[in-house]
Parts: C-alpha cells; structure tokens; sequence
C-alpha cells in the first residue's frame, strides 16, 4: 500500500508518546514492504533529513502555555481557530503531497496545531480514504477552538464526517462523543504497544525489608498525579517507612511541583531525576533497577506508554482505577489499581512494603500478556487490515485540489473575520 501519514509532530520532535507512536507504525509498516510517506510540521529544532519524511506543514504555537498565557484573548483566540480549524498553508502542503505521492489511504494521526478540522475537510472535499489513529480526543479539541467546544462545529463534524478510527481504548471514545462529537464509520479499539526482543524472565523481585524502589515516568505536572506521589511518601514516612524511593523522570510541566517534596519532608526520598532518552529508560527497566511503577494519572488518561513498558520488564504496574489503560489489565492479576489519592497510593505502597502483596506474579503474568498481545509486530497486521479496509472504501467526494484549497482560504478568512467582531464587540460593550 501508499500510505501518507499526517502528523503534527514527528521525531526527533517530540512532546510526549503520541509522535513516539506514529514513528515505530510508520517504521513497521516500511518494514513489512509498504510505501510510506510521512507528512509533518517543520521542526522546533535542526534535525537531520529523511528521505521519507516532508517537514512542510506549519505548527500553530500551541504548546507553549507559558507564552500563550502572556497573549491578549484576541491573539490566543487566533491562535486556537488556526490550531484547531483551519490552517490554508497546510491544506496546501497537504494537496501537493496528496497530488505528488497519490496515496491509496491516508493516516492520520495528532492534527492539533495544524488546522486539523481544515485537513480532515479537505480528504472529503477529495475523496480521499483515511484512518484515524486516536490517542487522545483529538476530534473534540479539534471541534473546540478555546476552551469550550462549539456546538455547531461538533454538530457538522457529526453529519458530515465519516471514516476508519482507531483509538486507543474505549474512554477515548466516551470521551469526544459524551462531549457532542459522533465518530461515524468504522471504529476499532487498538491499544499502545511495546518493541523489541522479548527479555529474560525476572527472576528477583522485591522482599521485604529491602528498599522498595518506585519509579514514575512522563510529564511532572499535577494533572500526571506527581503531587500525589509526594503526599504518599509523606505519609509512608509519618507511618515510620524509610525503606523506599521514588524517582520521577520527566519534563517540568508545572515547576511548583519541583519544591513540594522539600516542603514535605521527603526530599531525600523523592528525586526528580529530569528527561531521559526512551532507550535509557527501557535499559534501566531492563537491568531490573525498580520494582513498582506508579502511575497515578487523571482518569481523562487515554492509555499511557509508560506503565506498559515498564511492565513489560518486570516493574508492576500501579496506576489510577479508571484510565484507559486499565480497561486492558485486571486488578490483583496483572496490575494493581489504586484509588487516585495520597492515602491510596500509600496504603498500597505500605502493603508491598509488608509483604501483604507479592510482586512477582503480577509481573510474571503483565509480563506474559504484553509481550503477547501488544507487541507492535503482533498489532501490525491488524493495522494493515484497517489500513487496506479503508483504501478499498467508497469515499464520495470528488472534489480537486484548488476547489479544496480555495475552500480553505475561504474557511481561514471566515475564521478570522469572526473572531475580530467578536472582539470589537467585546471591547465596545467593555467601553
């Protein structure tokens, strides 16, 4: 098959697991003999070239909150329709693309920051297949240009949009049709998954009396719960436990979470360890350095890469009750689910640390069903099928390239338009 992935970030940009993602699918499906093209936003930093990839969307500064929040509403306003709706330079990178490559099915993939709404548009406008991988409710902030979703936005995407999607679990799709969205098509849950050789069997797990290593791994922010996971190890120490640490690998998020440690005591428990390269980490895991990994997220939580590789290597799982990962793994067999609190992760800490939970059987089992049954090679034909489902679908349409781009000019100043009477009026009824 030709296959044209979109995607608004693509490595070695990145932010998070989504674009880690569409790389190790793109890099298979080349693998298994398909010709796969990759279309992404320039990059925030030099980084060499591929062959197989064009960098020629433009990306809407939508990632960077502190310089967000310093914008007047009017510009971030601006900014929002341009990240969510429509972005005409990038319907126009994506019709070269489409006219130079002429895929049999495009791949979609995070769309915020490059007009997403706009691109979706433009592939009915044309006819042209697409799948839809959803690791997050990209649909519903597409149809959300600030804050608040807009209701006639989210009606048309409803009536007019129909196509293959693939999310991640099933609260992905609560998610963006409880807020208002309907996905129309095709939909199949298709979780994370992990890479390589499988390793050795863990052979040594924790034993009460030594030191119970947790780790955490991802954004350190408040919404990832590593407030939580101070507030626990206070407690742990107020209950006399000094036999544990925590190391938290991430990116500052929220730099009021860095002193919080400090302020509670446990600042020689709780190390903030800084990003680490994929690989290193996965090394670590491997060479058996932890035992528990903590993974109190929200419960908005997609799915989350961490837990899954970490318990691919023998370090438990520990993660909140309700996020998407955990419709994949049962309570007490794989994993442990907590309760998304202080007290709850440090009840569950202190029973590992008692010895009122062995470790070992739920490693060896969450060990068994990963390499099994999320191995990415194990999910690649899956995707295949979806992919050359799609290709082989009646799309309608019809439409051409320039009609789609005059569209998008069109959609783009329409947009703008509106947003500065809206500003007018609201600056004349603040007058």
């Amino acid at each position: 098959m030709r296959v044209l992935a979109l995607s608004n970030l693509y490595p070695p940009d990145v932010i998070g697991g989504y674009e880690l993602c569409c790389r190790q699918v793109v890099d298979g499906l080349l693998q298994r003999g398909h010709d796969v093209r990759v279309l992404t936003s320039a990059p925030r930093a030099p980084c060499p070239g591929e062959p197989h990839v064009a960098r020629s969307f433009k990306l809407t500064n939508c990632y960077d909150a502190s310089f967000i929040l310093r914008s007047n509403a009017t510009v971030r306003a601006m900014w929002e329709a341009e990240s969510n709706l429509v972005n005409a330079f990038n319907v126009h990178a994506l019709t070269s693309a489409l006219a130079h490559f002429e895929p049999q099915v495009v791949y979609l993939w995070n769309l915020v920051g490059l007009g997403g709404l706009g691109l979706v548009g433009c592939l009915r406008h044309i006819g042209m297949p697409w799948v839809w991988y959803l690791g997050d409710c990209v649909p519903r902030m597409l149809c959300s240009p600030g804050k608040e979703l807009l209701p006639v936005i989210a009606a048309e995407f409803s009536r007019q949009v129909s196509g293959h999607y693939m999310p991640v679990s099933q609260r992905v799709v609560e998610e963006i049709e409880d807020a208002g969205v309907r996905l129309n098509g095709d939909v199949e849950i298709m979780p994370n998954w992990v890479l390589g050789p499988r390793p050795e069997e863990r052979q040594r797990f924790y034993r009460p009396g030594d030191t119970l290593r947790i780790v955490s791994a991802g954004q350190i922010a408040r919404h990832k719960g590593i407030d939580l996971l101070i507030g626990a190890a206070r407690l742990l120490r107020d209950r006399g436990y000094e036999n544990f640490t925590i190391d938290l690998y991430g990116k500052a998020w929220d730099p009021k979470v860095i002193p919080l440690a400090r302020q509670e005591g446990v600042g020689d428990r709780v190390t903030f360890k800084g990003s680490c390269p994929q690989d290193e980490l996965l090394a670590r895991y491997a060479r058996h350095e932890y035992d528990l990994f903590a993974f109190p997220t929200w419960e908005r939580e997609p799915f989350g890469c961490a837990p899954l590789e970490a318990g691919a290597y023998g370090c438990v799982m520990a993660m909140s009750q309700s996020c998407g990962i955990g419709e994949w793994f049962v309570d007490g067999v794989h994993c442990l689910k907590v309760e998304r609190s202080a007290r709850g992760l440090a009840d569950v800490f202190q029973a590992v640390l008692d010895g009122q939970i062995d470790l070992g059987p739920l490693a060896r089992r969450a060990g068994a069903v990963i390499w099994r049954d999320f191995h990415l090679d194990a999910l690649l034909p899956r995707i295949e099928e979806v992919l050359s489902k799609a290709s082989r679908s009646p799309t309608g349409g019809g439409g051409t390239f320039d009609e789609a781009y005059h569209l998008a000019l069109l959609a783009e100043r329409l947009a703008q338009v509106s947003l500065q009477e809206r500003a007018l009026a609201s600056w004349s009824s603040a007058a």
